[in-house]
């Protein structure tokens, strides 16, 4: 009974360094863009925060300054 033995071509190598050097690109490239996405919606979060805020004190000063 034998084993069978696989062997791999020498551009096999060369081949796996190409794929591993488009899948670093490709995960830069979406670390980007997933920056760019969470830098965005912070900023909508901060506006939305910050409407908040400004009428609540709008508000409270509203009543504050009435009731004097």
């Amino acid at each position: 009974m034998r084993i069978p033995i696989a062997v791999a071509p020498p551009e096999i190598f060369e081949l796996y360094s190409k794929l591993n050097e488009m899948d670093r690109k490709i995960d830069l490239v979406l670390s980007e863009v997933a920056r760019r996405e969470g830098l965005r919606l912070g900023s909508h979060i901060g506006f939305f925060y910050g409407f908040l805020t400004g009428s609540l004190i709008i508000l409270i000063l509203k009543f504050v300054l009435k009731a004097l």
